[in-house]
């Protein structure tokens, strides 16, 4: 996996996660400072600087309020990993998706109409939902909001922002 470096606004707000190359580039350019390191260094002929583990921008960049609480879109992916990739039947590891309202029956591919499933529950509940088949879900299923995911990428980067004093 390429090393990913999480990006705050000049405000200090996480905005996204950019990838190594990307993130040097802002520095380049100047238009970032490095505000956390990883160990070692990245040196070309005419530099040499720490790798970055986290860049804020030096000026704000507009992004819009409502973008970071958009819904994301739904994707098997985004199901599995809402979840944590547990099923919601028996808390073992999942990898399937389930539709609580089976599909066959007009349930739709919707946050809150699918969640993670095994194999075996998966299949033992067939086209029944979950009421029908005696099988209580662990949680519920939510929908998935834009930026969960940027906080679930900075954790991913191995970044503790209540450490740095940046999140509660």
């Amino acid at each position: 996996m390429q090393a990913q470096v999480v990006v705050l606004n000049a405000t200090l707000e996480p905005i996204g996660v950019a990838s190594l190359q990307r993130a040097v580039a802002f520095v380049v350019k100047e238009r970032a400072q490095i505000m956390l390191a990883s160990e070692g260094t990245i040196r070309s002929e005419s530099i040499e600087m720490p790798v970055p583990k986290v860049v804020v921008f030096n000026d704000y960049v507009a992004v819009p309020h409502t973008r970071m609480y958009d819904r994301m879109p739904w994707t098997r992916r985004g199901v599995l990993e809402r979840d944590r990739r547990r099923c919601a039947y028996c808390g073992g590891p999942g990898s399937t998706i389930d539709h609580i309202q089976p599909a066959s029956r007009g349930g739709g591919s919707t946050w809150l109409n699918t969640i993670t499933a095994c194999v075996d529950c998966n299949g033992r509940k067939g086209g029944r939902t979950p009421t029908e088949a005696s099988m209580p879900l662990q949680f519920e299923p939510r929908v998935v909001w834009r930026r969960e995911v940027i906080m679930l990428a900075v954790e991913a980067a191995g970044v503790d922002l209540v450490a740095l004093g940046l999140a509660r």
